[in-house]
């Protein structure tokens, strides 16, 4: 007896080594592959354009969170309390892909700021979306890209079948106008050892595009903040980010767009929709006193009011109790730039979790 249960200990504790030898291999993997970005990049400017950018002149800017093309209508997701990490087939995704891009060229724009868009993901069956996009847009425009979330392999979230996987995803702006430098700016604070190495590192872009007849210039930001952000710390360092770069911009005398997903409710639309289901995904608000002085918040809640964003917890059912809307997509603008108008653009949520935001602009002489 005393022989069998010396035998099974030892049996045990070399399982026991097995399995902790196991998880450290797989750690250590998951640690010396962790994309790991510099506070500051330069990124590459594809078909840089000579047309520049004018005082006085209409510009057309669009902001749309296309969700990798596959958060469309059928659609849920595991962390918004739905099932799926990603869509039945790539036929699903070649769909939603297409009635994205004919939203792009349907509602044609001179800057497009887009967040989610896939390079090379398992959960969007490794198509090239930027590719797609920017051949549909065609030569008119040039085009730079920040990665968001880069990762080999994501091992979540439901199930050894039903997983992330591989994961190369950022933001992507698209110009009909000269660029004259873009850099990507990683936003601050992280998840905490290991799941900091297989989660996004978000960042925002900044482009500086010169003008016509100027000595100031067009600063245009793209960024996608934080959302699953517990005690929202994350949240807040990404502002104090943001805020001191605005700071920063007036004191240079630039005009400045930001625009994007910001994963937050806007002061002016934040008693608009009711949450629902608060064990799920609720957008923190922004504080009233956020922006510094020469910004103002750019959405539309003109009447009828147009979400900008849907909770993932169900297939899209605009009849269901259940449909949670949010209006987290928009605009800051600074003072010296005239806005004209702000739609949303309501697309029924068919290819996207996110509806495109729109505003025209022109800079004042």
């Amino acid at each position: 007896m005393k022989k069998s249960i010396r035998y099974f200990t030892k049996f045990t504790i070399k399982v026991l080594i097995v399995l902790l030898s196991f998880v450290g291999i797989i750690l250590g993997y998951f640690t010396i592959v962790e994309y790991r970005p510099k506070d500051v990049e330069e990124l590459l400017i594809s078909n840089n354009v000579e047309t520049m950018v004018e005082l006085d002149q209409d510009i057309s800017i669009l902001t749309f969170n296309i969700g990798y093309a596959g958060l469309g209508k059928d659609e849920d997701f595991v962390l918004d309390g739905g099932k799926k990490s990603r869509p039945d087939s790539k036929d699903v995704v070649e769909f939603y892909l297409e009635g994205i891009k004919n939203l792009l060229i349907t509602h044609q724009s001179d800057i497009y700021l887009l967040q989610e868009v896939d390079l090379n993901s398992r959960r969007s069956y490794y198509i090239n979306e930027y590719k797609a996009i920017k051949e549909s847009l065609g030569n008119d425009y040039n085009s730079t890209f920040a990665y968001n979330y880069k990762a080999k392999f994501v091992p979540f979230p439901v199930s050894f079948t039903n997983y992330l996987g591989k994961v190369e995803s950022g933001i992507l702006t698209f110009t009909k106008y000269q660029i004259k430098s873009s850099h990507r700016y990683q936003l601050p604070g992280a998840f905490a050892w290991p799941v900091r190495t297989v989660n996004l590192k978000r960042a925002m872009m900044v482009n500086v595009l010169p003008i016509k007849n100027s000595t100031k210039e067009l600063v245009v930001v793209n960024l996608h903040l934080s959302a699953y952000d517990g005690d929202g710390s994350l949240r807040a360092q990404e502002m104090k980010m943001l805020k001191e770069f605005l700071i920063e911009q007036t004191s240079l005398g630039n005009y400045v767009i930001v625009g994007g997903d910001f994963n937050q409710t806007f002061p002016d639309a934040k008693n608009i929709y009711r949450i629902k289901k608060p064990e799920y995904y609720v957008p923190y608000q922004i504080e009233d006193d956020f922006l510094p002085s020469g910004y103002t918040f750019a959405i539309d809640i003109s009447k009828p009011v147009k979400p900008t964003c849907r909770l993932l917890n169900e297939p899209y059912n605009k009849t269901s109790p259940n449909t949670q809307y949010y209006i987290i997509d928009g605009f800051i603008v600074s003072n010296n730039i005239v806005i004209n108008k702000v739609e949303t653009i309501d697309h029924d949520f068919q290819y996207s979790d996110h509806n495109p935001v729109s505003i025209s602009i022109k800079l004042l002489p």
